[in-house]
Parts: structure tokens; C-alpha cells; sequence
């Protein structure tokens, strides 16, 4: 009976890992000019489910239910410890929409995301990120 009781714990806490949690990062300019939102799949590696990515009235998303707008999809994702690199395309992968370079610092319980968004032809910014 305390085996089995073992057993059931083991794998509800198994069930509960990180690695099965998907989290929004929010990024955006101080004055509200732009955007980039992306969702984060907690893996051993940074992988982006879905983006929604603004200026203006100008939206991109990956999927419909991340948002309106034309579609992009995710050319690059990379993660240390220190930095994030997203970069976003066009679904035929013939010219770039979006590119997101973050710096990470933590200390304890505390984060802080920051870096810059291009998107050639609109501009580029400063952003700060809240999220996971």
C-alpha cells in the first residue's frame, strides 16, 4: 500500500516538471511603438510555440489564435543563461519580419529581460520583457 502510494506521488510530481509548461514573454517598447510576445516551451532548449509580433496597426502572428494579422513563423531561437535570440520570417522563408536579442540577469526569485527588436522597414527599439 505506501509503495503504491510512492509510486502515484512519483508520478504525479513526474507530471509537474518544468519541461511540460509553456509560458508567454512579453516584450515591448517603452512607448508602446512595438512588440514581440512570444511562448516559450520550458525544454533543455528554448523552443518558441507561437509569436505575435506588432508595430502599429501591423500584426504578425503564428497561428490565428495567437492573434490577427499575416503569418510568421520561427527562423531562429537561441538560449543561454545570459541572452535570448528570436528571429521571425515570413512562412516561405524568403525575408525576415522580426528580430528579438534579449540580455537576462536573475538573482533569486528576481528577473529582468532587456535587449532590442528590429523589423526591417519599421524600425528598431529598446524592450524590456515580463513572462516566465
Amino acid at each position: 500500500m505506501i509503495r503504491e502510494a510512492a509510486t502515484a506521488a512519483a508520478l504525479v510530481c513526474g507530471l509537474a516538471t518544468p519541461s511540460l509548461a509553456t509560458e508567454w514573454v512579453n516584450c515591448a517598447a517603452p512607448d508602446g511603438a512595438a512588440s514581440f510576445d512570444y511562448l516559450a516551451g520550458t525544454l533543455d532548449v528554448l523552443s518558441v510555440v507561437g509569436m505575435t509580433i506588432t508595430v502599429g496597426e501591423q500584426v504578425w502572428a503564428t497561428d490565428p489564435a495567437y492573434g490577427p494579422g499575416d503569418l510568421v513563423v520561427v527562423a531562429q531561437a537561441f538560449e543561454t543563461p545570459e541572452m535570448v535570440l528570436i528571429d521571425a520570417m515570413t512562412p516561405e522563408l524568403d525575408s525576415f519580419i522580426a528580430e528579438l536579442r534579449l540580455f537576462k540577469a536573475t538573482e533569486g526569485d528576481a528577473y529582468a529581460y532587456g535587449g532590442t527588436l528590429r523589423i526591417p522597414g519599421y524600425g528598431a527599439w529598446a524592450v524590456s520583457c515580463f513572462g516566465p
